[in-house]
């Protein structure tokens, strides 16, 4: 004979997974969603052991190589810029190995992958200009994986 209370303890428990996995699917979406007009687009490219930033916006168009100096913690040649409470579209890509681009503090992390080109977004967090914020390359890629770094600086 079957319980009664069985049967609707083991019917609740299993209408609560399929809420559970039908919320988690929305929000996965919503999540990885591109916004439809972004305030601002970069491409990110991973080389050997340095990032290249490329701007297609009036005022910083072209392409920069960010170097990191170790001994000082600083960078040349170029940075991630960003104005505060922008909404950015990145696009990141790999040129020689795979690397990944991560920004700890924003809670960012994706691959660069050579051949294909992984897109997100974030919004800048709205801190005075100047501020800056470590971007690492979190996937070892060879000998001077260490010094692949450089900065997300807020103009």
């Amino acid at each position: 004979m079957v319980n009664k209370l069985e049967v609707a303890w083991t019917l609740a428990v299993v209408a609560l997974l399929a809420g559970v996995a039908a919320y988690s699917t929305v929000l996965l979406y919503q999540l990885d969603a591109l916004p439809s007009d972004p305030t601002e687009y970069v491409t990110v490219i991973g080389h050997q052991w340095w990032w290249e930033f490329c701007y297609d916006n009036a005022s910083t168009a072209g392409c920069f190589n960010s170097t990191y100096d170790a001994d000082t913690n600083s960078v040349s040649g170029g940075a991630l810029w960003a104005t505060p409470g922008a909404e950015v579209q990145i696009n990141v890509t790999g040129a020689d190995v795979i690397h990944s681009f991560n920004i700890p503090q924003l809670g960012v992390r994706i691959d660069a992958i050579p051949g294909r080109v992984n897109q997100f977004a974030f919004t800048v967090p709205s801190a005075p200009p100047g501020t800056q914020y470590l971007i690492q390359c979190t996937e070892f890629c060879g000998e001077f994986h260490g010094t692949m770094r450089s900065f997300l600086v807020l103009t």
